[in-house]
């Protein structure tokens, strides 16, 4: 016991020993400070024009020195996440103190690092921000419309959060247009591509190139078919969704594209127990990974659904006690849009515009794709709607709209009032529209999808360039509509469809 006694004190001396050491060793050692680095200047978000110049000069500060010439070394570099899959891909954009290169990244978003290192110290200072790359075409409305050289693609585009025209984007895209106009769609048609679809009656539909316009013969229509099909091959309609899959109609003829499952088009899908039916162009899908399209039979004058696996089916009528109207509705199809009216976020609420052949009558039909309740029919009464040529229903309040000549009426379906909205004297209205935005939940385009898309040219000038796109925004409780924005210089606005980002 007594030595364990003795080697525990002793153990306590050293100890008392060492920390004397260290108490009376106080202020022996040199510290040297370090010249640290800050950056500033820098912002949140960048956004540049593809082939523009970078204009980016951070503000450096120094602790001790302010002199950097040769002692610090400086890397800008732009980091793209391509996928899960395939990870990032790292650009060096320059190795001067200020980023002032020209831009050379191909349209698209980035993170851009920006790092000053210390020659002597070897310690590095880093700076991170958000970077959007984009073109002339990256974003905005494209409009095909007729001039008296032929069909013409504008475009309405969207930079740094400012919408401008820019006339004939395909000029030097390697094809010309020629013919009438039918129409212009974009949809994501494969997650590597976003497809842009342009028909005319010259030249069939072709597809452009998503961030450059260029046009090759590999991106038309028909190279999305597995059967053998004429190169101007010419659809009345195409549609898709985000998940891609989606339609064409040629002639008549449904045919269905599932990139998931590697199907393209080949086999129609116009047939309900074995019997095929012309399908209308006149036609809408859901959004949803596991919706239908819906169409219209004009052989049997009835509504037909289509699933994402391609299989057709004509709308189960509800029970007798809850049906508003038989799907075999025996009338001519005149509208059908899907939308959100009713916070149906997934657009399966289908409005539908229908006319009595028999009785020259026209009624309106609600209801949903994907259960086949019905929400409402009525016989329209509304102003000279007989004549109205473009229609146009609210995602927001169901009000129907119509064109007339120079005059755009609202119809409230519910309470059956009509109501003049605008007259734009000499110019005749070719096109109204609600933009249904595929990426609706995207903050992005929060409201878009509600504005009221006005197209109109003046008959009595014939120069090419006298047509106009409008933008209104639809009040609540039938009140006036209200002038948000005005575009000129088109020809006549045949179809109008929003490139997304």
């Amino acid at each position: 016991m007594s030595n364990y006694i003795k080697f525990k004190h002793a153990i306590v001396l050293v100890m008392v020993l060492m920390f004397s050491a260290c108490m009376e060793d106080e202020g022996n050692y040199d510290y040297i400070e370090i010249n640290e680095v800050s950056i500033d200047g820098l912002p949140d978000n960048y956004e540049v024009l593809q082939l523009d110049y970078f204009n980016i000069v951070p503000e450096l500060s120094f602790t001790l020195d302010e002199n950097e010439q040769g002692k610090y070394s400086y890397k800008w570099e732009a980091i793209q996440t391509l996928n899960v899959i395939g990870g990032d891909k790292v650009f060096e954009l320059s190795t001067e103190r200020d980023l002032l290169e020209r831009v050379t990244l191909t349209p698209g978003e980035y993170e851009l690092y920006y790092t000053v290192k210390d020659l002597t110290t070897e310690l590095e200072v880093h700076k991170k921000f958000k970077l959007k790359v984009v073109t002339g075409f990256s974003e905005g409305w494209l409009l095909l419309s007729d001039t008296n050289n032929g069909a013409r693609l504008d475009m309405v585009s969207k930079v740094g959060g400012e919408f401008n025209p820019i006339y004939n984007v395909l000029e030097g895209s390697g094809i010309e247009l020629s013919g009438t106009a039918d129409f212009v769609y974009t949809y994501p048609y494969k997650p590597n591509f976003y497809g842009i679809y342009v028909s005319t009656s010259g030249n069939g539909t072709i597809k452009l190139e998503p961030d450059t316009f260029e046009w090759k013969s590999i991106y038309n229509l028909s190279s999305e078919f597995v059967t053998s099909q004429p190169t101007d091959l010419r659809a009345d309609k195409v549609m898709g969704t985000l998940f891609n899959w989606g339609y064409a109609n040629v002639g008549g003829d449904l045919y269905h594209y599932y990139n998931a499952l590697g199907k393209f088009y080949g086999v129609k899908v116009n047939y309900i127990d074995n019997e095929p039916f012309e399908a209308s162009p006149i036609s809408c899908m859901e959004l949803t990974y596991g919706g239908y399209a819906m169409f219209y039979d004009n052989t049997n004058k009835r509504f037909v659904r289509n699933s994402q696996f391609g299989v057709s089916s004509v709308m189960p009528n509800p029970a007798p006690e809850s049906r508003l109207f038989d799907y075999t509705t025996g009338k001519d199809i005149l509208y059908m849009v899907n939308n959100t009216f009713g916070g149906d976020f997934y657009y399966s609420n289908i409005f539908a515009l229908l006319k009595d052949p028999a009785t020259s009558k026209s009624y309106v039909a609600q209801f949903i794709s994907w259960s086949g309740q019905q929400k409402h029919y009525s016989e329209i009464e509304a102003t000279d709607f007989d004549k109205a040529t473009t229609y146009a229903i609210s995602p927001n309040y169901g009000y129907l709209f119509y064109a007339v000549g120079s005059k755009l009426y609202q119809y409230d379906i519910f309470t059956k009032q009509t109501k003049l909205m605008e007259d734009l004297g000499s110019e005749e209205i070719t096109l109204i529209k609600f933009e249904p935005f595929l990426s609706w939940w995207n903050p992005v385009y929060a409201g878009m999808d509600k504005k009221l898309i006005v197209c109109s040219y003046d008959p009595s000038e014939q120069d090419g360039s006298n047509g106009a796109m409008r933008l209104y925004y639809v009040p609540e409780v039938n009140k006036q509509i209200e002038l948000e924005a005005t575009y000129t210089g088109f020809g006549k606005i045949k179809s109008i469809a929003y490139r997304e980002r």
